[in-house]
């Protein structure tokens, strides 16, 4: 089966993408390399181009700049001379692959690449004077902005655009814009203030959602591979959880980073609900409610002054609950359901009640533990639901009736999985040595993990982990898919600085520790 069908995908899906080949062990300067040779080999086929031929390359102080390094690199491998006009200082530049890269053309490549630096937008006006004395320019090169583009464009780069597009009208000097023309939206193909109009756009991996060949600002459209693996869009990488870890605002109040209700526990188990909560805490989610039969209360209270619980009479959580959990239902934006839960036919009751509520309410939960099996007879309630559910193998068998190949049986055991998401609407994450993770569109694979994490407690933090997520305003497969690496994630590092015995607290413990390494990185 195919794990990505689009013909198209947003420009954010190739920054994903960079980072998890890197997570894969590709370092993003190969990468780079690779953009720029395609680029280079691209443009000297297509236009001929000789030794006597010249090329004028336009470059940003980003990514899209370092690829046009690499491209007048290439280019003088094949004997071609070009031009580099950097827009902006150099000190700017903002990545390493791009600083190598610009290192290499300034100081070393001095006789087959010429370097200016403009800062200002008078010098990119006086670079007319330069084409009318030398007629061997035979290519423009639009290196400049890159898929992040927003609002008005800044000098000098907003002249060289109507430079470029000048020379394209007046000069027919062919114009190839690297990745997308600068300025233009490459996910809704807007242009906001001003872009380059481009003869040619070598768009790298796959074409963005926006970019159409509309005559105006894009006549043609070649795909480059830039050796991005295919393992990159299946399995779960840092690429995919940098952009779900979201900040506070300056102007935020309590309860804006996440409000998060657990609804568990029983007189047989107390430390499942207690995990899920800790996980949130840890997290950094502003509040987290705990709601548990009394006979259960005191225990979790004594986990964390940070818990705050919530408790109903009983040894279980019965249909009597429900008044009291409809309005902490109301005040949560996202729900854990069943961790330490049990089977007792009163807490089905009350789980079928919750489940309406949510079906009405529109609500984002977590599906978990007991509350999968209990659940086993309503899935006419899960439908279509905002929902993710964490099965483990024998799990899924009660809920669903369905065996799954092994493990590492890829194809097979993903196509089963995205195939049961679809039937029933929502996201699972199905756990196990790999974790499988499908909305019905999208399926991807986790692999971190170690099977030291075989413990309890470790499915708990999970659950914790995904309400985390989607608590503070990702959708339901990113946070099960951030989650699930997260999870893994941690254990790896547990076992690292612990060794082979450590528990689910242990995992809490290092979550920010986690956190702080992945980001710092």
């Amino acid at each position: 089966m195919r794990f990505l069908n689009e013909e198209k995908i947003l420009s954010k899906l190739v920054g994903i993408l960079d980072n998890n080949s890197e997570w894969l062990g590709i370092p993003k300067g190969y990468l780079m390399e690779c953009a720029g040779y395609s680029v280079a080999s691209e443009i000297i086929n297509r236009f001929d181009l000789g030794i006597d031929d010249k090329v004028l390359i336009f470059c940003g102080t980003g990514n899209n700049g370092g690829d046009g390094f690499v491209v007048a690199r290439h280019l003088s491998s094949f004997g071609i001379k070009s031009k580099v006009i950097l827009l902006g200082r150099p000190e700017k530049i903002r990545s390493e692959e791009a600083l190598l890269n610009w290192n290499i053309i300034s100081k070393s490549l001095i006789y087959s690449i010429e370097i200016q630096v403009i800062n200002d937008s008078t010098d990119v006006v006086s670079l007319g004077v330069l084409l009318d004395q030398d007629h061997n320019f035979k290519i423009i090169i639009d290196a400049m902005l890159g898929t992040g583009i927003k609002g008005k464009i800044r000098e000098p780069i907003s002249t060289a655009i109507e430079f470029i597009d000048e020379l394209g009208t007046h000069q027919n000097i062919p114009i190839v814009s690297v990745d997308v023309p600068s300025g233009l939206n490459p996910d809704t193909g807007e242009v906001i203030d001003k872009a380059v109009k481009s003869d040619l756009v070598l768009s790298f991996h796959r074409n963005k959602k926006g970019m159409e060949v509309d005559g105006e600002y894009i006549k043609e459209i070649v795909i480059k591979s830039i050796g991005i693996p295919e393992e990159a869009n299946l399995f779960v990488g840092k690429g995919d959880l940098l952009p779900t870890l979201k900040k506070r605002g300056v102007d935020y109040h309590k309860g804006d980073f996440g409000k998060m209700l657990v609804i568990g526990g029983s007189k047989n188990y107390s430390g499942a609900p207690a995990f899920c909560s800790l996980a949130g805490i840890s997290f950094g989610l502003d509040l987290v409610i705990t709601f548990v039969p009394s006979v259960i209360a005191d225990i979790l209270r004594s986990y964390s002054p940070n818990m705050i619980v919530r408790a109903h009479p009983g040894d279980w959580l019965s249909l009597e609950a429900y008044n009291e959990l409809e309005q902490l239902i109301d005040w949560a934006n996202a729900i854990i359901i069943g961790p330490g839960m049990g089977e007792d036919e009163e807490s089905e009751k009350l789980l079928v009640k919750i489940l309406t509520k949510f079906k009405e309410d529109n609500k984002q939960f977590v599906l978990d533990a007991d509350a999968i099996k209990l659940s086993k007879n309503h899935h006419e309630l899960l439908y279509g639901q905002n929902c993710i559910i964490t099965p483990h193998e024998g799990e899924l068998n009660i809920f669903s009736g369905v065996e799954l190949p092994a493990y590492d049986q890829i194809g097979s055991r993903a196509e089963k999985v995205q195939n049961l998401a679809k039937k029933l609407d929502l996201t699972l994450l199905v756990k196990g040595p790999y974790d499988y993770i499908s909305n019905g569109k999208q399926t991807k694979i986790n692999k971190t993990g170690c099977p030291e994490m075989s413990i309890g407690g470790t499915g708990d933090v999970l659950a914790g982990l995904c309400a985390s997520f989607l608590a503070t305003d990702n959708d339901l497969f990113q946070s099960a898919c951030s989650a699930a690496f997260l999870n893994g994630y941690i254990g790896e590092y547990c076992k690292f600085k612990l060794g082979s015995r450590f528990s689910a607290i242990d995992m809490i413990k290092n979550l920010d520790n986690v956190l702080k390494k992945i980001e710092d990185n």
